[in-house]
């Protein structure tokens, strides 16, 4: 994989060039891709080298945004440098995504400032429906937010660690904002259809950052804890009414000594149905999955198998961690989801 070098992150937009493009540099250890370390990002003299390259990112980027190629980097800052230095990486698409695996220890050290916005670039070409765009994302750094963040999401460790910690945001208030300044009525803002756009747009954007992040060697991992207390996190996140948190984001440099596994998922026998839903057939491949799910559990140091795990986290009463209260929460935030 690659990583990239530790630099201060930037979080907001700067009206200067695109940073130096990077190039892959060549780690000892190229025997294996097991490791999360096999290939490193690293400062470039400079544009000059790849000159057609960088144009050529420049304006896929500028198509993104709407903008000429010479405004490219006004729009987001520093991707185009990445974009362009991300075509000498080796690995396809399909190989960052069935490579995918959660990781939870991280190098220290901040990440390269051209990181976040090449992920919320990524984010922003994830679909979206009717082109409303109805999420938001707020990038911390800041360890005492973290800190807190962690407390309201489980405790985690890897949050308090996190070089940086994206939260996905299920935003109506824009378009609330935009209503009120021309006095127009958007009741349809108050729909579970809504709030369900807005989930599914924002979720569809995170896992679009998640790919871009380890296409060039970052590790992530989602945080479901941001739902456990809503109101909470709004607050600290400062959020306005008619938003509420979906989902959190780690994302960081892989601790090589710690590089995780790819945890296997359901055979495609189990999810798959053709033209119609069989029950009874799903059912009949679950058995070899549950035996290979208890055999990796076993590995990592826990027992039983997917099966109880399931059940155990369905059967209610607590096991949800405070997120069985949701839809009050949604409408003490002002999303009342009708």
């Amino acid at each position: 994989m690659t990583a990239i070098d530790a630099s201060p992150v930037v979080t907001r937009p700067t009206e200067t060039a695109s940073a130096p493009a990077l190039r892959p540099v060549q780690e000892p250890d190229q025997t294996t891709r097991t490791t999360r370390t096999a290939r490193a990002l690293k400062p470039d003299p400079g544009p000059r080298e790849h000159p057609g390259r960088l144009a050529a990112a420049r304006t896929q980027v500028a198509a993104r945004y709407g903008v000429t190629a010479r405004h490219a980097d006004l729009a987001a800052p520093q991707v185009s440098g990445t974009l362009a230095a991300a075509a000498d990486l080796p690995r396809s698409v399909l190989e960052v995504q069935l490579g995918h695996r959660s990781v939870r220890r991280f190098l220290p050290g901040p990440l390269a400032p051209s990181v976040l916005p090449t992920l919320v670039a990524a984010a922003q070409s994830a679909p979206t429906s009717s082109n409303l765009q109805l999420w938001s994302v707020v990038a911390v750094t800041d360890p005492a937010r973290l800190a807190r963040i962690a407390t309201l999401s489980g405790e985690q460790d890897h949050v308090r660690d996190a070089p940086l910690l994206l939260v996905w945001i299920a935003d109506l208030a824009r378009v609330r904002a935009l209503a009120a300044s021309r006095s127009t009525a958007v009741h349809a803002t108050g729909y579970l259809e809504t709030t369900m756009t807005a989930f599914l747009d924002a979720a569809l954007a995170a896992q679009n950052a998640v790919v871009a992040a380890e296409s060039i060697g970052l590790g992530t991992v989602y945080l479901g804890g941001v739902r456990d207390d809503p109101e909470a996190l709004a607050a600290e996140l400062k959020l306005p009414r008619g938003t509420a948190p979906v989902v959190g984001l780690v994302v960081g440099r892989p601790d090589p000594a710690c590089p995780g596994r790819v945890k296997p998922r359901l055979p495609q026998a189990v999810v798959l149905h053709h033209e119609t839903y069989d029950m009874a057939r799903q059912l009949r491949s679950l058995g070899a999955y549950e035996r290979r799910m208890t055999a990796f559990y076993r590995d990592e140091g826990f027992t039983g198998g997917w099966i109880g795990r399931v059940l155990t986290r369905m059967r209610g009463n607590g096991s949800l961690r405070g997120r069985e209260r949701l839809r009050s929460a949604l409408a003490a935030l002002g999303m009342p989801s009708w």
